[in-house]
This record gives structure tokens, sequence and C-alpha cells, in this order.
């Protein structure tokens, strides 16, 4: 396991989809598409536990923060889903 290691699972790409598409959805439409993305990294065995603690933690909160407050969030969580 490498310091800078890198998942190739597209997990990063469709999670920059569902912050795009979420501009334009409602509230509960964006949460079910953030689910989506948590499932996709819980079956992911490309990360360790620590990795998908962190990402557990920042995807709740993405999903508990006001909308103009998601793009901090979201740089954060992108760095951990490469």
């Amino acid at each position: 396991m490498g310091l800078f290691r890198k998942h190739n699972n597209g997990i990063a790409p469709a999670f920059e989809k569902v912050m795009e598409l979420g501009k334009r959805e409602s509230e509960s439409e964006f949460l079910d598409s953030l689910n989506l993305i948590t499932v996709a990294v819980e079956k992911d065995d490309s990360y360790s536990v620590n990795e998908k603690l962190k990402i557990y933690e920042l995807l709740s909160m993405i999903a508990n923060c006001a909308p103009s407050q998601r793009t901090r969030y979201a740089k954060k969580l992108k760095r951990y889903l490469q």
C-alpha cells in the first residue's frame, strides 16, 4: 500500500456527476444519488478501512450541510476517492 495510492474504479467520476446533477435536483433526489456513492465505496475493496471511514464522514457532511457549502466538502472527498 503506497502513500499516494490511486483507485481506478470510476467512483470519483460518478461522484462528480452526482455533484453536478445535484445543483438541479431536489434535496431528496440528491441524497438518493449520494447513497449510490456510499454503496459503491462500501463494496469496493481497494479502499482501506480508514479511507472508507473518512469518505463516509465527508459524505455525511455533504448530506447535512447547506447546498452552498457542498463544494468545500466535495473537494476534500474527491481527493479520497481518487
